[in-house]
């Protein structure tokens, strides 16, 4: 799905001439404002974090768009050496280090299994009144980031020499994504128990506002921390986690760092409650402050680049001198702006000011970008599978309680969804709402959450079937009510063709009219009756499917339920080998497209362009080249930024 135009020279070569350091400096435009650093926090999993992240951070290992996992043995390894119980072994490698100078240690991997498990939390998460989380008392440990993965390792895992183990108390199908480095404990160490560390300052950005997609496929429950940490100096313990203030004259540069990871180390494994308490603080607050100088988080990375400036509007990376791994940077500088809208993105590719833009996807911008004819290469491709999912277990037209009076009120239920589904015309919608979108759009089958195009169907996924689902000829037209974001023009385009098919059939579809879909789809499942949303990647691939469609599973919106589903998720919840839980999860997908629960239509438009220049005749502009199409619903965006490594 890729369309390419051209490959000229670039528009404003003759111009004015410009800096000479413009050459060694890319400029992306996105509208994906960057919110944390901190990639267990639903702030950091914004799509804008996640864009960036992807730039400065490296780790054990990466996630493919298709849910491929790619190791970086220049980082570390990460070995399953026993079965039962699951054990998992990181060693980190003499080549991974943190942008400061300090070598990753497995200090950082315990630090994020103290956040990630949930162990040692003393309190639940609270939400206040406008809906924002509660700062627990400083005394109180919460980390609030609990993993559907790391929960299940209650043990404190083991430290020895370069390596950490973890132990299962069952085994986890995510086990090689479960676990990874993400802040600094030695940074994390200082600015919570040293007294003399600064406070951090509130956050610029604005995290609650772009940590939840407006289709409301956010896990229910997921917050985003909003306040400052407090005061870290008052708070500070002086117990025995806390190390000397510096290195003995003449002591290695590297001892201070050692020491407060050390006591991070010590800490979680004495189970410290004060240093604790302290450390859950920064935790909680680290890596959201747009002054890189006031919060030493954001400036100590461990990628082929390191943070130079955080804003919500703006970030700029520049080359790691330290960094040792496989990919180093090909830029002195990299600068995201999410400051521009759509049309503006392109004339600023245009005039040279910007040299990738990937503006969201709509026909006026498609047309701008194909108007830049031979100065600009354009690329269309899929992100998240739009998919048509169907609520029932709030009392609407699907649910089996409204049909009581049958013989088997489930079976009528199903064959309720089934009929209805059998009348969205997928290849009528792909054609009309995306066709002008995407070249060589297609229909998709993936029920879970992949991205990009290179992400397969998850199985042989049947078309539904109706099952003598439809309503009696001559009856009134059964009332189904549609939640979906009609500012969309995507989405509002299905809608429009699921209207008609389904008035053939009997089913008068009305959109509802909400202020925030995405809040209603968690929030008000009494008000829906079908919804159509894209579902983006998580973090934990297997995890999140079995969340989603589980009996009771805490994303589960549709409220569907079946026995039969719960014991093929609950197997392939514990099922450790790749190959077998791909396979699970094509089986348990053909099951749910089955029953009638969802029905998948194509992947949701995405559009990136880039300048193309002749090396010869750039102009003093950066030379980019083999820009794939971004997909904002990708849960790691590493893969993303290969063109600008060497």
């Amino acid at each position: 799905m890729v369309l390419l135009i051209g490959a000229g020279t670039t528009a404003g070569c003759g111009a004015d001439p410009v800096d000479p350091a413009r050459a060694g400096t890319v400029v992306v435009t996105t509208d994906l404002p960057f919110a944390s650093l901190n990639g267990a926090t639903p702030a950091g999993r914004a799509p804008g974090s996640v864009l960036v992240r992807g730039l400065v951070q490296s780790g054990f290992t990466t996630l493919g768009p298709d849910g491929s996992v790619t190791p970086d043995p220049t980082f570390g390894t990460v070995e399953k050496v026993a079965d039962a119980p699951l054990t998992v072994r990181y060693t980190v490698a003499p080549t991974a280090t943190w942008s400061d100078g300090v070598p990753v240690t497995p200090a950082d991997l315990l630090l994020e299994w103290a956040a990630r498990s949930g162990q040692l939390d003393e309190v639940v998460p609270e939400l206040g009144g406008d809906g924002e989380p509660v700062e627990p008392a400083d005394d109180v440990v919460l980390f609030g980031a609990t993993s559907a993965a790391l929960v299940r390792a209650s043990a404190v895992p083991v430290v020895d020499g370069a390596t950490l183990t973890v132990v299962y108390d069952v085994p986890v199908a995510d086990w090689q994504v479960a676990l990874d480095v993400n802040l600094p404990a030695h940074v994390v160490g200082r600015l919570a128990l040293d007294r003399s560390a600064p406070d951090l300052p509130a956050p610029t950005t604005s995290p609650a506002s772009t940590a939840t997609p407006s289709d409301g496929t956010t896990p229910t429950g997921s917050t985003t921390p909003t306040g400052s940490a407090a005061p870290t100096g008052s708070a500070a313990p002086t117990g025995s986690a806390t190390p000397a203030a510096s290195p003995a004259p003449g002591q290695d540069a590297t001892a201070e760092p050692a020491a407060w990871a050390q006591a991070v180390v010590t800490a979680v494994q004495q189970q410290d409650r004060a240093a604790l308490a302290a450390i859950s603080r920064v935790w909680r607050a680290a890596g959201r402050a747009g002054d890189v100088a006031a919060d030493p988080v954001l400036t100590t990375t461990t990628g082929p680049y390191v943070l130079s400036r955080a804003g919500a509007d703006r970030v700029e990376v520049v080359r790691n001198e330290v960094y040792e791994g496989r990919r180093p940077a090909a830029f002195d500088t990299v600068v995201v702006r999410s400051d521009l809208d759509p049309l503006a993105q392109v004339e600023a590719l245009a005039d040279g000011s910007v040299d990738v833009a990937a503006p969201i996807s709509t026909p006026d911008v498609l047309e701008a970008a194909v108007g830049l004819g031979e100065d600009a290469v354009v690329t269309t491709g899929g992100d998240a599978v739009l998919q048509v999912v169907v609520q029932e277990g709030a009392g609407g037209v699907f649910d089996p309680a409204a049909h009581a009076a049958a013989p088997d009120p489930a079976a009528a239920a199903a064959a309720a969804r089934r009929a209805f589904l059998v009348t969205v015309a997928r290849d009528e919608s792909v054609r009309h709402a995306f066709g002008m979108l995407v070249d060589r759009a297609e229909v998709s089958d993936v029920v879970a959450a992949q991205v990009g195009p290179e992400a397969p169907a998850a199985g042989a996924v049947p078309a539904p079937v109706e099952a003598g689902g439809l309503p009696d000829p001559g009856a009134d037209p059964v009332p189904v009510r549609a939640l979906v974001n009609t500012d969309d023009p995507v989405r509002a385009a299905v809608l429009g063709g699921v209207v008609e098919r389904a008035r053939e059939a009997g089913f008068a579809v009305e959109p509802v009219e909400v202020t925030d879909p995405g809040a209603a789809l968690r929030a008000r499942p009494e008000d829906w009756d079908v919804a159509i949303v894209p579902v983006p990647q998580e973090d934990l691939p297997v995890a999140s499917f079995v969340t989603r469609w589980r009996t009771g599973g805490a994303t589960n919106v549709t409220r569907h339920t079946d026995a039969a589903l719960d014991a093929l998720l609950d197997a392939l919840a514990t099922q450790p080998d790749a190959a077998a839980a791909a396979a699970g999860v094509a089986e348990a997908s053909d099951a749910l497209v089955a029953s009638g629960a969802v029905l998948p239509i194509a992947r949701t438009p995405v559009l990136t362009v880039r300048a193309a220049r002749d090396p010869a005749d750039a102009g003093g502009l950066p030379v980019v080249a083999d820009v794939p199409v971004l997909t904002p619903a990708a849960a790691d965006l590493t893969w993303w930024w290969d063109w600008t490594r060497r």
